[in-house]
């Protein structure tokens, strides 16, 4: 196989790999909001798939470095993907984990709050799905939208604590369900990190240069603040 099929056989598979996350994460929150066990259970075992997609990118990468010297743009690009490839696990981990607390959640009567963090997960997943995009089409343009869109999903991810906390007050009766809540949240939190860094590996490879801005953050009263990475 020549270099650039063995190149193109990685994209398609970190692709692949990006996909079946993607699914894993929808599908977490479809059994949040329908509070469907039996999908949770699926997640849950799915994940065992995702670990082994994940040895299989390694395997490849681990070839290409003993069959070739890689010149420097095609060393980054390789590297790069190694650790695009380890946040992808790591989503997969959170959809997972999601999965176990939306089953704690399907025991017990439903909250409010709820809605309110399957939108956190759609808009988590929407960056996700875009920074896979910029990966994709090498688009360092998208890629740097995305990271700059980080900060939009902390002040979404702050002002539902907010809420989550104020519904723990005012009714003392859902503090442990709605601390399921909180977790989920922040697990949708974490996933937007990941993807803002898939963002920024995708940036890499295009540009060689990492992004040299300092990222965005909200703060836990919904203000901007920039912070370093």
């Amino acid at each position: 196989m020549t270099f650039q099929r063995e190149m193109n056989a990685l994209d398609a598979a970190i692709s692949e790999f990006g996909g079946a996350a993607e699914d894993q994460l929808s599908r977490a929150l479809d059994a949040l909001v329908r509070r469907d066990a039996a999908l949770a259970e699926t997640v849950i075992a799915g994940d065992r798939a995702l670990d082994a997609m994940e040895t299989r990118i390694g395997r490849e990468t681990a070839a290409m470095f003993t069959r070739r010297q890689l010149m420097a743009g095609d060393l980054r690009t390789v590297l790069a993907i190694i650790k695009i490839a380890s946040t992808i696990e790591r989503i997969g981990d959170l959809a997972k984990n999601t999965a176990r607390r939306s089953l704690v959640l399907t025991a017990h009567p439903p909250l409010r709050t709820v809605s309110a963090v399957a939108r956190l997960g759609r808009e988590t997943m929407m960056q996700f799905s875009e920074s896979l995009d910029a990966l994709g089409q090498r688009d360092r343009d998208m890629a740097l939208a995305v990271w700059r869109h980080d900060e939009e999903l902390d002040n979404l991810y702050n002002g539902l604590q907010r809420e989550i906390v104020q519904e723990m007050a005012a009714d003392p009766g859902t503090v442990a369900r709605n601390t399921q809540l909180l977790f989920i949240a922040k697990n949708m939190e974490r996933i937007g990190d990941h993807a803002t860094f898939v963002a920024e590996m995708a940036h890499y490879i295009v540009t060689g240069r990492h992004i040299e801005e300092k990222r965005p953050k909200g703060l836990p009263d919904g203000s901007p603040e920039t912070l370093a990475g």
